[in-house]
């Protein structure tokens, strides 16, 4: 039998996320989380330049809730990946460690 693989971090309302597609990176939290751990709700964050921002060495950002936000839900796949919910293709992924916001200046 397969041992299906377990989320790393237990999600919850309120924490800070980043969406990830391609290189670059988007501010999002959490505001719903289900009774398994295996679904999450987000909802798109502001992310507004800070004082001496430059596009190509200091992308620098403060970060706001958003109550308008697009509303992203992922699930928990048995491969061991978050995924978004009835994604017509894949997005990114999907990362717990704070909130990021970053453009890549290459394209």
């Amino acid at each position: 039998m397969k041992t299906l693989l377990k989320p790393k971090i237990t999600p919850v309302v309120g924490m800070g996320v980043t969406v990830g597609v391609g290189s670059d990176a988007y501010p999002a939290t959490i505001i719903e989380v289900s009774t398994n751990l295996k679904r999450v709700t987000i909802q798109m964050d502001k992310a507004t330049p800070v004082e001496g921002f430059d596009y190509y060495k200091n992308q620098v950002y403060t970060f706001k809730r958003d109550p308008n936000g697009a509303i992203k839900i992922w699930t928990w796949r048995k491969r061991g990946v978050w995924a978004q919910l009835k994604s017509v293709r894949a997005v990114g992924y999907l990362s717990f460690n704070g909130r990021r916001k970053y453009s890549d200046p290459s394209f």
